[in-house]
């Protein structure tokens, strides 16, 4: 009856995996908010690109 549940527990790399992906998800997901917090404020995209490049905000990674 929980053999379904204990075998997605039994290999550790499973929930593991799982943590990362929603991490993941999480990064992208706060790092797209900033960006357009950062565009909505930036006077042009050349003041824009240069906010992005001093926080870090990789848009490649947003798809």
């Amino acid at each position: 009856m929980t053999t379904a549940r204990s075998d997605r527990f039994a290999d550790p790399a499973i929930p593991f995996a799982d943590s990362r992906a929603a991490e993941k998800a999480i990064h992208l997901e706060r790092s797209a908010l900033a960006a357009k917090t950062v565009a909505d404020h930036a006077h042009d995209a050349a003041e824009c690109a240069q906010l992005l490049d001093m926080l870090g905000l990789d848009l490649s990674e947003l798809k």
